[in-house]
Order: C-alpha cells, then sequence, then structure tokens
C-alpha cells in the first residue's frame, strides 16, 4: 500500500510540473520553429516537446542542484531538435555541398583578408550565384541543428546558474570565448552584425528581421548563415 500510495504522489507531482511549465513547450517550439527556413508539423515538434516536458518531470533531482525550469528547458529543446533531425530535412549530398561551401568560404576568407562575395564563391565552386543563395539558406538550417558555438553561448545566458560555481580555469576560459565572439562580432559588414544582434540577442524571428531590415526572410536566413560561417572560421582559427 505505501508503494502504491507513493506511485500515486510520483504520478501526481509529474502531472503538476507538467501542467505548470507546458507554456514552455510552447515558447521553444515557437522559437525554434519560426527560426527554421522551412516547414515541419507544428504539431510534430510540439508533441516530441511534450514527451521532454514528461521525460524531465520523471527523471529531475532537486538534489543535483539545476531548478527543474532549467533542466526542463535542456530537455524540451533536445527533444524537439531531435524530432527535426529524426525527420531528416537535410539529405547527405545537402551536408556535403554545404561542407565545400564552409571550406571553399574559409580559404577565400584567408587569400583575400575579407569575406568573399557571393559571386567569388560562385566562381570558385563553379556555380551559379542564386545556388550559392541557396546554400546559405540551407546552412542556416544545418547552424540550427548542430547547436553552433555561438548560439548555445547566448542561450546559456538566459539559463539560470548552476549552484557549483565553476572553477577559475573554467570562468577564464569562458571570458576569453566571449571576447572572442564580441571582437569577431564587431568585425563584421554592418548588416551581418545587426541581424546577429536582432535573431541571437534580441530573439526576433527571421520574418520580423527581413521587415525591420526591408529584405526577404530568405534574404535573412542567407545573412545570417553566412555571418555565422565566418565567426565559427574566426573563432576557432583563433589561438
Amino acid at each position: 500500500m505505501k508503494a502504491l500510495a507513493k506511485e500515486v504522489r510520483n504520478r501526481e507531482e509529474r502531472d503538476r510540473l507538467v501542467e505548470k511549465y507546458l507554456p514552455l513547450v510552447h515558447h521553444i517550439v515557437g522559437r525554434i520553429g519560426n527560426r527554421l527556413p522551412f516547414l515541419l508539423e507544428r504539431e510534430d515538434l510540439f508533441s516530441a516537446g511534450v514527451l521532454g516536458l514528461i521525460h524531465a518531470a520523471e527523471s529531475y533531482d532537486p538534489g543535483k542542484g539545476a531548478s527543474f525550469k532549467t533542466y526542463a528547458y535542456t530537455a524540451v529543446r533536445g527533444a524537439v531538435l531531435d524530432e527535426i533531425r529524426r525527420q531528416d530535412p537535410l539529405s547527405r549530398t545537402t551536408r556535403e555541398r554545404l561542407k565545400r561551401l564552409e571550406l571553399e568560404c574559409g580559404r577565400l576568407c584567408n587569400e583575400l583578408g575579407r569575406q568573399p562575395t557571393n559571386t567569388e564563391l560562385a566562381e570558385a565552386l563553379d556555380l551559379a550565384p542564386e545556388e550559392v543563395d541557396r546554400q546559405w539558406s540551407a546552412m542556416h538550417l544545418a547552424q540550427v541543428l548542430s547547436f553552433d558555438d555561438a548560439q548555445e553561448g547566448t542561450e546559456g545566458l538566459r539559463k539560470e546558474p548552476a549552484s557549483e560555481a565553476p572553477s577559475p580555469e573554467a570562468r577564464v576560459e569562458t571570458e576569453e570565448r566571449i571576447r572572442r565572439l564580441e571582437s569577431a562580432i564587431a568585425g563584421l559588414p554592418e548588416q551581418q552584425r545587426q541581424v546577429i544582434v536582432l535573431y541571437h540577442y534580441e530573439g526576433l524571428r527571421l520574418r520580423e528581421i527581413g521587415s525591420l531590415l526591408g529584405v526577404t526572410e530568405s534574404r535573412v536566413s542567407q545573412i545570417l548563415s553566412k555571418a555565422m560561417t565566418v565567426l565559427r572560421l574566426q573563432i576557432e582559427g583563433s589561438p
């Protein structure tokens, strides 16, 4: 009887947490779904997020320090992104093309001492400029799915701190990464810098950014993906 009563209490606590934090699932699905340059069934993403929330409610251990909101955020976001990956929106061939684009962009950055134009990239890759534009749009999705460092760092600033303080070495490393990132962002062309700030720091959607800048949503995703690629190349290449 005691075991049954405990099981009932556990289910009631789980259901209470799920009901209380269900808006978090809506928030995460909206934030991720509205930033993707393609359409997925929103219901599928929401269902995956709810399952992630239920799992978080069942496995949460308050003795480990993190608040449930922080723990649930990670679980729900991971479940939603896993569902996007499961639907495989990027083929292997597309990923190979994007890798080639990224490598060529890095090579031309080093060779020219600046960001290459789409025309220069198109010539180097023997592609039409329109195809390079399409690849930059696809690159945005690949960056969302790969948890690029800049986005993870931005999301991390919004999460609640863990109860255990980081070591001095970890703090120095984090501060150095932030310094390099800020320096790299400052060196971007103005439009790319604006898009980075509006997207990652202000949390605006691609469509909203396009309205502010007077360009299409597709163009915003191209600008964003190119900026993120250049930032990653600069940060990974810095000492």
